[in-house]
């Protein structure tokens, strides 16, 4: 994104004229229909884990011993669960059947040999110890018929005591009071909620014709409410509440019907769709909708979506009122949620949206007090979240006046109170190029790895620079974009390789580093766009040697690869742009355009030979700054 002019180099970007203040009121339209069905489950049967004691042999003829401690000898699941201690019954080729006993509540101590778990003992013979399951919910299968009467047998040993894996003291049997609920601020999910006797797990089974997916809970209790996500606008829904304690189940059922999304939420298409090639997923990205022209201006607000493969989007937020200037608005995955970037707005060209984290049910969990967060400049392009749970956002910082005017880029993390608590000054890394004015540096994404003590600062015409958390005034290493002019530590090899400028550098264990190289500047995008000799964007991967501060290209696309025309002829992204490393190895390149007959392009690409695997698109007017690809938050596949 371009948005800062006047500098040193012709074809930076102008700032545009900030105006008065129009903010447009939105609120999503929430057309569903919902029918429950509720079905009380009694669950009864043997629960997990339970053991039944096998009938004992024949024994020889022994010495008679007497039991104690019990009625019989092999009390493992009697009443309350205590067994008596293992004495000697009479003889006996075998045990006569033993009753099952009544339900135990605490652990046996184990039974002699022969007697059923739980049961009154017939006559035994000296067999060894019964494998009573005492506690367990159900007697114990009793021992064989009566044989012959013999010599007295000396006691067996005692079984082992059994242990008790349900109780119907603590299992669920009632389900009752389902019902599911639009979620106010998406219509793509719904709240759904029931009760149940006794405390339990939550899980929430739903789909289109069969359950598909689960989202599930495993605090136990018996008031329930799970929030699903991941419904397609105006889809019927099959679903099922289910709970589970003690080895018992119980479910019931329902059915609901999914909103139309709001006007403001588009669909995508998927002409190219190789799931056999592509990474599975759902795309998470940022939407801004243009209103004609040749710029990225909006009179509508920013919004962060998802979408599924086939370009269904199925979860959204729409982020406030201001009308978005710009485009550039970071949307990330958290641990709780989505985070989104600050907000630009049309009618100011200035912050008019905080940045701000919520959760999958669209609450605010985190945001400034206003719009700046509270320091002097407008916050741009990036806002992150570290591992210690502090946010850090990027403020352009303007110095001087008139035709000396000049913009930098500060990072500033931010405790939970708002305070500035560590920052980068990215100047003090890499000066201003002698003579430069205006936005020289445009500063757009930072990477910052505690553990490891290193952060990566970047800005789009300068480069990427290297330093370290503990000391972010010193730079390691500066790797420079040829449109900037900067003077890097670093050369390239080949020497023909260097990139002209760049958006949102991916740090790699390996060594290597991914981004999307821009081309070059053009300050309005034109369609068709300028010819690939004049402007050409692509996506590279450079090896990072930081003993012999040498980068050498091994990755581009399209580079020599085989593709389709528009890739080597058309493609030319002039604001935004992002290069993804997939789990499967494939490359994810976002190529997002505004403007009228414009169209975004999403695309998946094999690392190997470069064939398109996964191709997305949104148009026409409707840009992308970002895209990520993200395991379904909160959802996963039913087994089948």
């Amino acid at each position: 994104m371009a948005m800062f002019g006047g500098g040193m180099y012709p074809d930076f970007p102008t700032l545009g004229n900030r105006i008065g203040e129009d903010f447009m009121q939105h609120a999503p339209a929430l057309p569903c229909r919902l029918v429950f069905v509720v079905s009380t489950v009694f669950a009864f049967g043997a629960a997990a884990g339970c053991r039944q004691s096998p009938a004992p042999s024949s024994g020889a003829a022994g010495k008679a011993g007497s039991p104690s401690g019990g009625t019989s000898g092999g009390g493992g699941g009697g009443s309350g669960g205590k067994s008596g201690s293992g004495g000697s019954a009479s003889g006996g080729s075998s045990a006569s059947g033993g009753s099952s006993g009544s339900v135990g509540t605490t652990t046996g101590t184990g039974g002699t040999g022969g007697a059923g778990s739980g049961g009154v003992s017939g006559t035994a013979g000296a067999g060894s110890g019964g494998s009573s399951t005492g506690g367990s919910r159900a007697g114990g299968t009793g021992g064989g018929s009566g044989g012959s009467t013999g010599q007295g047998g000396t006691g067996g040993a005692s079984g082992a005591g059994g242990q008790s894996t349900s109780d119907t003291g603590s299992a669920p049997t009632l389900i009752t009071g389902l019902k599911i609920d639009a979620n106010p601020k998406n219509v793509l999910s719904a709240f759904v909620s029931w009760s149940t006797d006794k405390p339990s797990d939550s899980v929430v089974q739903f789909g289109q014709g069969k359950y598909e997916w689960e989202i599930s809970d495993p605090a136990m209790v018996t008031s329930h409410k799970v929030l699903i996500i991941g419904m397609v606008a105006s889809k019927a829904y099959q679903i099922k509440a289910i709970s589970s304690a003690g080895g018992k189940t119980v479910s019931a059922t329902g059915n609901f019907t999914a909103g139309a999304l709001p006007a403001l939420i588009p669909v995508g298409k998927a002409p190219i769709n190789d799931t056999t090639k592509s990474q599975p997923g759902w795309t998470l990205v940022n939407v801004i909708k243009g209103k004609g022209g040749t710029g990225p201006v909006s009179d509508q607000p920013s919004m962060a979506v998802m979408y599924d493969a086939n370009g269904q989007p199925v979860w959204y937020y729409i982020n406030g009122t201001a009308k978005e200037y710009g485009g550039a608005t970071s949307t990330y995955l958290t641990d709780k949620g989505v985070l989104i970037g600050p907000v630009w707005g049309a009618d100011t060209g200035a912050s008019e949206e905080s940045p701000r984290e919520v959760d999958f049910a669209g609450n605010t969990l985190w945001e400034c007090k206003d719009p700046k967060c509270g320091g002097e400049g407008d916050l741009t392009h990036d806002t992150i979240k570290i591992s210690n749970g502090n946010h850090v956002v990027l403020r352009w910082v303007d110095t001087g006046s008139g035709t000396t005017a000049t913009t930098a880029p500060v990072f500033e993390e931010l405790d939970a109170s708002g305070k500035v608590v560590w920052s980068l000054d990215y100047a003090k890394l890499v000066p201003m190029p002698s003579g430069a004015t205006g936005d020289w540096c445009h500063g757009n994404s930072i990477t910052i790895d505690i553990a490891k003590d290193v952060v990566y600062a970047n800005c789009r015409w300068m480069g990427i620079v290297k330093t370290t958390y503990k000391n972010s005034n010193t730079a390691l290493w500066y790797l420079p974009a040829s449109y900037g002019k900067g003077t890097g530590t670093m050369t390239f090899s080949p020497t023909t390789s260097q990139f002209s400028d760049v958006h949102d550098p991916e740090i790699h264990d390996d060594g290597t580093i991914l981004f999307f190289d821009n081309g070059g500047y053009d300050n309005m995008m034109t369609f068709p766009p300028p010819p690939a000799t004049v402007h050409h964007s692509r996506a590279v991967e450079y090896k990072i040697d930081e003993a012999k501060k040498t980068a050498t290209l091994v990755w581009e696309f399209p580079g020599t690869f085989n593709v389709d025309t528009w890739y080597k002829n058309t493609w030319y992204t002039p604001y935004w742009g992002d290069a993804d490393r997939l789990a499967n190895g494939n490359v994810l390149i976002t190529a997002g355009a505004m403007g009228t007959g414009s169209e975004t392009r999403i695309f998946e690409v094999t690392k190997s030979d470069g064939k398109v695997v996964w191709d997305f698109r949104l148009g026409p007017d409707i840009g992308v700054y970002r895209a990520d690809r993200i395991t379904p938050p909160l959802v996963k596949a039913v087994s089948q």
